[in-house]
């Protein structure tokens, strides 16, 4: 039987509450993390929590403006056993899951604002239904993320640190036009750092993009036009669409050309028997 709750602020002692019952596997979706609230979370586990699944949103933004601490993620690598860290684009959902049998869905970033300072709402579940709906959609998010490693946490500090003395160099002095390409430079190889990091280690963005049509068809069993399958697509992977750039990186073809690696996922797909094409619309085959 399921069994819901709601629940205010301050979230940390509902947060703390679920923690407790949590023996095994925690499962955390959060876009901003912070160290402060991580060193918390270590303090308050108990020894048996050995597994954590974190997905995230490593983005330039989040990363430039430190609402997401890169240390935060190298604490948790350090910290648990066994660790997962998924970054997906546009993340919003604020998400905590205790083993199979608690879930806590929040308002409220794994941050000592949202733990302890703002204003949040949330609810609590408990029932192996409910909670396990709720670890399918976070596990079909965590496929369309790239995998968050030590070395690519190395890579992205390293670049956000030579940015930031650039700053600085700005903010001191008039700023040249040397150095205004300098900025300029480092931060299109920041952006291929996360761009090289969106496809997991032996994934293809076919691959990728063939998730992404099956989970967005899944949501629409009247199925989709080729055209709106695009949309949607372009919606949950917009740096990896995007109209304005052509890259290739590590022989991934990021950019002006996704419309076609998308037909292309689709065509490998109807080939599989996964999806089929009616009257123009693009089905799941077991939806025909």
């Amino acid at each position: 039987m399921e069994d819901f709750s709601l629940i205010s602020s301050p979230i940390q002692p509902h947060l703390q509450n679920l923690i407790a019952n949590c023996h095994s596997s925690l499962v955390i979706a959060s876009p901003y993390i912070k160290k402060s609230a991580v060193d918390w979370l270590i303090k308050a586990k108990p020894t048996s929590l050995t597994n954590v699944s974190v997905l995230t949103n490593l983005s330039m933004d989040s990363v430039l403006s430190k609402s997401l601490d890169t240390t935060a993620l190298h604490l948790i690598l350090d910290e648990f056993q066994t660790v997962s860290i998924v970054s997906l684009p546009y993340l919003h959902a604020k998400v905590f899951v205790a083993d199979k049998t608690m879930a806590l869905v929040t308002s409220a970033n794994l941050t000592n604002g949202g733990l302890w300072k703002n204003y949040e709402y949330g609810i609590v579940i408990k029932g192996e239904y409910a909670v396990k709906t709720i670890l399918d959609d976070l596990s079909a998010y965590m496929n369309l993320g790239g995998a968050v490693s030590r070395e690519f946490l190395d890579m992205v500090e390293d670049k956000v640190a030579e940015l930031a003395q650039s700053k600085i160099q700005i903010e001191t002095n008039t700023a040249t036009e040397s150095l205004r390409r300098k900025v300029q430079k480092s931060q299109v190889e920041l952006q291929d750092i996360l761009l090289a990091h969106r496809v997991r280690t032996g994934q293809t963005i076919n691959a990728l993009f063939s998730d992404t049509i099956l989970l967005v068809l899944r949501k629409h069993a009247d199925g989709l036009s080729t055209e709106q399958i695009h949309v949607e697509v372009q919606l949950i992977h917009p740096d990896i669409c995007d109209d304005s750039i052509d890259r290739v990186i590590n022989g991934q073809h990021y950019g002006k050309r996704w419309k076609h690696y998308v037909r292309r996922a689709q065509e490998h797909l109807k080939e599989r028997g996964s999806i089929v094409r009616i009257n123009g619309k693009w089905r799941l085959s077991n939806a025909k």
